[in-house]
């Protein structure tokens, strides 16, 4: 004990040595801060944060803060002798005007000057086509990374690498990118139709023991456009991952999540560029292990963080173009609207409504009785009591997706009822029909699709699919009795109509139109001829375990 006491007194009276002391333990520690967020989709100026406080949402700067803070932690990197890396999960560009006017590349040219490390390709950034990914990937100063993508030749596409090595300061870091394996039910096929996507938890497996191998990293980070869920399945199940960064869900982790099989670290940082996640890792560099791994999450709030300068100048010019184009009001709400992922919603309502409106008045298609199918995911944002701007329509449905709509029997309008609340994906919101469904227990059926060319539309063949459905009961087609007989119109967008996956059952409708309009100027004319709208939720969709 004297011994211990004399040492410390030794130290406390001799800085000089306490400084070397700290200098050689930084030389073997190598600190890593790891700056990452996910699904910006576009929302690069000022939004509210709502989820906080819904009477009075504090204002949140975006990528004005978050170029300040990148900044910052670069700066207090330096005085540290310690690495940063710049992370993006994917999701970048699509999904608010900002992202879209310019076609991503007022995002890109953000995130060049930020200085990214590497990003993620996500299942959105295909919405505008190939071409467009190509562009932003060519502009990017930084590489798109996606190791389980593949052309129809199994090499990597053209705008993406499977992973890269950061070797600097000591220490080799893999970093990796990995796609959900839907990727095909999301994406119109017209717009990755040379891709291939290989099962992720299989092609992990295989993967990082690989990677190790090849590259001999000292840490090996996934850069994931999966889910959470999958991301908790992976770090279970794959060993020499040490780090997962993920996006698709929005899922917000106030601290890492740990896998208790194999020690990986998962973090998610919510979505729309409201946060940035700061993950925290100490390496020691003489026994090569990661001794510590932390990390929080920053919102970034205009109250709290101050904006960078260059971003601010540079986005105060597109916003005031925004506001020139869209700040137009269409119509006015007398109440909240609100969306839900897995229950009927007024938002989802107001938008089937809308659908059917179009085809029936506006088409005038009234030869059937005509249903409308709205994807629940697919709605971003809600409306608010007061004004609705051509701003807040397009935040609502910001995809590119397409009216369509065709003819189908009764039988099959089951078998696509009995997909869309199966469980998989967030619930149809519908129009002109009643519904009961029971999801607790699915069967399989047979379901025989027509087979189509991506272009005409023309009939190339057909073929037996056996889908998981949920039961569902039809109590009513616009007011009156359904038949399993009966020829039905039912309009829907191309991202249905044309999709992979679970959604092949919608291959089944018969001589298919294409309106060429799409689903955010279809809704501006609803409410503009509405004028006034009220939020509704009227029982079209009920849970029931009695079917």
């Amino acid at each position: 004990m004297g011994i211990i006491r004399l040492r410390l007194y030794f130290v406390l009276i001799n800085p000089k040595i306490f400084t070397m002391l700290l200098l050689f333990a930084s030389l073997d520690h190598l600190k890593i801060y790891v700056l990452h967020w996910n699904d910006a989709h576009g929302h690069m100026g000022y939004n509210e944060a709502f989820w906080l406080d819904p009477e009075f949402p504090p204002l949140l700067s975006n990528a004005r803060a978050l170029a300040y803070m990148v900044k910052k932690y670069r700066e207090r990197a330096k005085k540290e002798n310690a690495l940063v890396l710049v992370l993006d999960a994917g999701d970048f560009f699509q999904g608010d005007v900002l992202g879209e006017m310019t076609k991503g590349k007022l995002y890109i040219e953000i995130m060049n000057y930020i200085g990214v490390t590497a990003a993620a390709v996500g299942n959105h950034d295909f919405d505008l086509g190939r071409d467009i990914l190509d562009s932003l990937a060519s502009w990017a100063k930084y590489p798109l990374l996606s190791a389980n993508l593949v052309d129809t030749s199994g090499n990597p596409p053209s705008f993406a690498k499977p992973y890269i090595v950061v070797d600097t300061m000591g220490i080799r870091i893999a970093i990796f990118g990995l796609i959900t394996h839907w990727l095909k039910g999301m994406v119109p096929p017209s717009n990755m139709p040379d891709l291939d996507v290989k099962w992720e938890y299989t092609f992990v497996k295989e993967f990082v023991p690989k990677l190790r191998e090849r590259e001999k990293p000292d840490i090996v980070i996934a850069l994931t456009h999966t889910g959470y869920r999958h991301d908790l399945r992976n770090a279970d199940s794959v060993r020499g991952i040490d780090l997962i960064v993920g996006g698709h869900s929005h899922t917000g982790l106030y601290k890492p999540k740990f896998s208790r099989v194999n020690s990986t670290a998962i973090v998610q940082a919510f979505s729309h560029m409201s946060n940035l996640g700061v993950v925290e890792i100490v390496y020691e560099k003489k026994n090569k292990k990661i001794v510590d791994i932390k990390g929080k999450i920053i919102t970034l709030t205009a109250e709290r963080v101050p904006s960078d300068p260059f971003v601010d100048s540079l986005l105060t010019i597109y916003e005031r173009e925004v506001d020139r184009i869209y700040g137009e009001v269409v119509a006015k709400s007398e109440g909240e609207f609100n969306r839900g992922g897995f229950i009927e919603s007024s938002m989802g309502n107001l938008i089937s409504d809308a659908l059917r409106w179009y085809v029936m008045e506006k088409l005038g298609e009234k030869n059937y009785p005509v249903v409308s199918i709205y994807n629940a995911g697919g709605i971003r944002a809600n409306f608010k009591t007061g004004n609705i701007t051509r701003k807040e329509v397009y935040s609502a449905v910001p995809f590119p997706n397409v009216v369509m709509y065709g003819e189908v029997k009764g039988r099959d309008l089951l078998k696509i009822l009995g997909v869309g609340f199966n469980g998989h994906h967030a619930i149809f919101n519908v129009s002109g029909v009643k519904i009961l469904y029971n999801n607790d227990r699915l069967f399989e059926d047979s379901v025989k699709v027509t087979l189509r060319d991506s272009i005409t539309l023309d009939s190339i063949g057909e073929k037996t699919y056996r889908l998981p459905l949920a039961k569902v009961r039809i109590l009513e087609v616009d007011g009156k009795p359904f038949h399993e007989d009966s020829t039905y119109l039912l309009v829907s967008t191309d991202y249905l109509i044309n999709g992979g996956g679970e959604y092949i059952v919608f291959k089944t409708l018969k001589n298919i139109r294409d309106t060429g309009r799409k689903i955010y100027d279809v809704l501006e004319e609803y409410l503009r001829y509405k004028r006034v709208v009220r939020p509704v939720v009227e029982g079209r969709i009920k849970k029931s375990r009695e079917i």
